[in-house]
């Protein structure tokens, strides 16, 4: 199950947060096609705030894999990956841990990423991004 919070302004302009618990990739897509991209970017620029998703696989107090997607421009974002294999003794002894920031991606490129929550374990995503790190 892969917990998806978004948020953006409406057609009113009142900032609203959405979320949602699904198994389906394809119902990920869709709320990342159907996000009103053109609106966002132009009222981040005339506000100074904006909306975007994070998809967390797990629990944040426990193994974890946390993707934040930020639209910076019309069909394009930053993408951050987090990933918590393990949480260690007090968070820190032991822990297993690694963040990746990734540059402008599309949509196509986050999608691909967004995908591996759906078909792969925390501890898969941890060792994949743990040896795309070096």
């Amino acid at each position: 199950m892969v917990q998806i919070f978004y948020s953006h302004h409406t057609d009113t302009r009142e900032f609203v947060h959405r979320r949602i618990n699904t198994e389906s990739f394809d119902k990920a897509c869709e709320i990342v096609d159907q996000y009103p991209w053109a609106q966002e970017i132009a009222l981040f620029e005339e506000l100074g705030e904006g909306g975007g998703f994070e998809f967390l696989l797990g629990d944040r107090r426990g193994p974890h894999a946390h993707y934040q997607f930020t639209p910076v421009e019309e069909g394009k974002g930053f993408l951050d990956v987090t990933v918590v294999a393990k949480s260690g003794l007090l968070g820190v002894l032991g822990r297993r841990a690694l963040s990746r920031h990734f540059d402008l991606v599309t949509i196509e490129a986050a999608k691909t990423h967004i995908q591996e929550l759906f078909e792969h374990s925390v501890e898969f995503l941890y060792r994949k991004h743990k040896l795309l790190k070096k």
